[in-house]
């Protein structure tokens, strides 16, 4: 408990990534989407999150055709995260890496927030 109170910023941010991945990922397909894990780069202090676009938005065209709505919803969604409002103020980034479901190397979206 006493290490916790000690621990840093960027180290909170690995423990968090890391503890969410082992629990919840992958995620269950919301809006087409879904969390394949995510990571924090202490060295670029960005929260990198890997996600695989499914049924009709896995589809370049399809994705290319709403990159302004996409995003816009990731930014706000970042935004609106109270559980993200002290990395935020600390200036940590927001990576998102979206592959292909059918084609898991093709990544047919990147944005960092």
């Amino acid at each position: 408990m006493l290490s916790s109170c000690q621990e840093s910023l960027e180290d909170k941010a690995v423990r968090q990534a890391k503890e969410y991945t082992e629990r919840y990922c992958p995620t269950p397909v919301v809006n087409y989407s879904r969390t394949d894990s995510i990571v924090f780069d202490q060295n670029r202090h960005v929260y990198i999150y890997y996600l695989s676009f499914c049924g009709m938005l896995d589809d370049q065209k399809v994705v290319d055709e709403n990159r302004d709505r996409i995003t816009d919803m990731l930014t706000q969604s970042v935004r609106e995260s109270t559980g993200l409002r002290n990395f935020i103020e600390a200036g940590f980034k927001f990576e998102y890496v979206c592959h292909s479901e059918k084609e898991p190397k093709k990544v047919l979206f990147r944005i960092v927030i």
